[in-house]
């Protein structure tokens, strides 16, 4: 089913599942078209990862492949442009890798990398760094792991006593994690000195996800269990730069746009996706291509800016509010992604402007 809100398109695809994570595929080139992106279902008998094509038109995408998941599917992150990883419901993580005739082939996998005594525990989040993978977990465990190698690279335990919500990579040998109870803990992978924290409540508000700007490493959203979305500076993360009270749910993804990081996409349990337009409250980042390096100089992000931490945000609900929780999204060029409890996937075109 397919709408037109002005310029921008909506399609709405029913799969016949609950939908948990959705991914683009990384294009072979930076200037390329985002064409594939991979979803992955939840609380199903059989839960499944598929392939999905989307056309230049405003048809629906349609699906290339699918594989069987054992368990749920909680997170997926792309280590290259060919292959990616899954974080399972039952605790394990497993490497798939695109083949050339677009099927999936899964080519590595760890086995209950997230347990208790009495037996497995949820993976909840992923990150990689390109040569790494970072897993956190409900049994508060962060564990690195190295693609082809079935020994655990590093496996800290107990990381603030509770479960971990949320991952990201904000340098190649630093990860930032957040918890159940509201802390942020900054970790040198390279050393066994205890994590820099910060706290994000102290009503003890749980950090649901993260997401780091794709050219200012320093710069961190973060969705809470309450709703709000924070900005961080992690240079002086002693408080927010910005709170904002976003959705009346907790948030489940936050996302910079890749290549225009003035906009910033969430959704959450609330059954909305929003779209953040800071572009007006300073000099928008010019960026050519998602991997462009910031040019040392006065300019910073318009994140970092007073207008914005005063409020100077605009904001769309971009799709009509589901009753059910959008759970995820993803972003590239001018296509958003989006997949819901409702048994949908979102195409929204035009999105940015």
């Amino acid at each position: 089913m397919s709408t037109m809100a002005g310029a921008t398109s909506l399609c709405q695809k029913y799969v016949s599942r609950k939908i948990k994570t959705i991914r683009w595929k990384p294009g072979l080139s930076d200037y390329g078209r985002a064409e594939t992106f991979v979803s992955g279902s939840w609380d199903e008998m059989e839960n499944v990862l598929e392939v999905w094509h989307v056309p230049e038109a405003d048809d629906d995408p349609s699906a290339i492949h699918e594989v069987k998941h054992s368990d749920n599917v909680n997170d997926i992150q792309y280590v290259t442009r060919d292959s990616f990883a899954t974080g399972g419901g039952a605790g394990g993580v497993r490497l798939f890798q695109h083949s050339s005739g677009g099927h999936l082939e899964e080519k590595f996998s760890w086995s209950k990398v997230h347990h208790f005594l009495g037996g497995a525990s949820p993976c909840t989040a992923l990150a990689s760094n390109g040569d790494q993978i970072a897993s956190v977990g409900e049994d508060g465990r962060l564990v690195i792991l190295n693609p082809g190698h079935k020994q655990v690279s590093r496996n800290i335990e107990n990381v603030g006593g509770c479960s971990l919500y949320a991952v990201i990579y904000v340098r190649a040998s630093e990860v930032l994690t957040g918890n159940m109870q509201g802390h942020l803990k900054l970790w040198d992978i390279r050393s066994n000195q205890p994590a820099k924290a910060t706290l994000i409540s102290p009503d003890q508000i749980a950090v649901c996800t993260l997401a780091g700007h794709p050219t200012q490493q320093h710069l961190v959203a973060a969705g809470g269990e309450d709703g709000a979305l924070t900005l961080w500076d992690m240079r002086s993360a002693y408080q927010p730069i910005t709170v904002i009270a976003a959705h009346s749910g907790p948030i489940t993804e936050v996302r910079f746009h890749p290549s225009s990081p003035e906009h910033l996409l969430t959704c959450g349990l609330d059954g909305q996706i929003l779209h953040w337009d800071a572009s007006a409250a300073g000099r928008p980042s010019q960026l050519p291509f998602k991997n462009t390096k910031q040019q040392s100089g006065p300019s910073i992000s318009v994140w970092l800016s007073s207008e914005v931490a005063q409020g100077s945000i605009d904001t769309t609900c971009i799709i009509p509010v589901s009753h059910l929780p959008v759970n995820t999204l993803d972003v590239e060029g001018s296509v958003l992604i989006a997949g819901s409890d409702n048994e949908a996937i979102y195409t929204i075109r035009n999105v940015m402007l």
